[in-house]
């Protein structure tokens, strides 16, 4: 189990994560009908050196241990909706108004890149220094290039991350657009209200929040990786969190909310959950929040 002073590479614990969120976007991307394109992605996963992460070796996996299929399914189609989502969202809050976006927890996130932005527009990304530091390399061989002002800020979420996040430029007097996407989850509940009360110090009127926040505290049983598809276990990934009412909280704090269930994201995108899916439990504990502030 998690600890609130633990670490982790970009192969390990949480940060494994961001390796498979860019998996899942990866295979997406390999479908003829896929949701999003993301050809940052497939570089991410290759770069970290895990040869069992590569969508060629998911796919080899499953045509030979069929097991593993509703698991590299869920987080394929899980990555595709829950993206999609999000992208349209920073798409409508930047054309209303939003003149900055903060991407935190970043990870292996490439909207700075992959999304169209007005020049010169400043994005912000918030994570580990090793984490941004892969990142950078990653893109720089790339030879990546964006309309936006990408920021990076090399902060742990623990630490001062809005003092840092002012040092390198953030207004506070205009209208922003903030993504947690994939955070919350692996927050304890003071440290979920922690963080929504210092971005809600800094978000003026016409700022978007979104974010997927857990119904219910998630629990070992809720699903279970497969070792040999994913490498990471439940127990490493989150802490007992307790329970937090994420929407309510935001309702009650200046923020007007409405929220989708990654379930009946699945469903609008045409990739609906199998009920016999381990992970549809998990699906439907999930829910897609986007918040304006008043």
């Amino acid at each position: 189990m998690r600890t609130n002073k633990d670490t982790w590479t970009i192969t390990s614990s949480v940060g494994r994560t961001a390796l498979l969120v860019a998996l899942g976007r990866a295979l997406e991307t390999r479908r003829p009908d896929a949701l999003i394109s993301d050809r940052f992605a497939d570089a991410f996963v290759r770069a970290a050196g895990d040869d069992t992460l590569t969508p060629e070796a998911i796919e080899q996996l499953v045509s030979t241990d069929p097991s593993v299929a509703d698991s590299v399914t869920m987080l394929r189609d899980m990555m595709a909706a829950r993206t999609l989502r999000i992208d349209t969202t920073v798409a409508d809050a930047t054309a209303s108004g939003c003149a900055q976006a903060v991407i935190l927890a970043s990870g292996l996130d490439a909207r700075a890149h992959r999304l169209p932005w007005a020049p010169g527009t400043p994005v912000f990304e918030v994570d580990q220094p090793a984490v941004l530091q892969f990142k950078d390399e990653v893109l720089e061989g790339l030879g990546a290039q964006t309309d936006a002002h990408r920021v990076t800020v090399a902060c742990d979420l623990r630490d001062d991350w809005l003092g840092a996040l002012r040092d390198a430029g953030l207004r506070e007097d205009v209208p922003t657009v903030w993504l947690a996407e994939g955070l919350l989850p692996y927050l304890r509940a003071e440290d979920q209200e922690s963080l929504l009360t210092t971005i809600g110090s800094v978000a003026p009127s016409g700022s978007v929040l979104v974010l997927d926040v857990p119904r219910e505290p998630f629990e070992p049983d809720h699903a279970d990786f497969d070792g040999a598809a994913f490498g990471v276990t439940m127990d490493e990934l989150f802490f007992d969190i307790g329970e937090f009412a994420t929407q309510d909280w935001l309702d009650a704090h200046g923020w007007a909310t409405t929220s989708d269930s990654l379930v009946a994201l699945l469903s609008d995108y045409g990739r609906p959950a199998s009920e016999k899916s381990p992970w549809t439990r998990m699906q439907q504990s999930l829910d897609l929040v986007v918040a304006h502030r008043r």
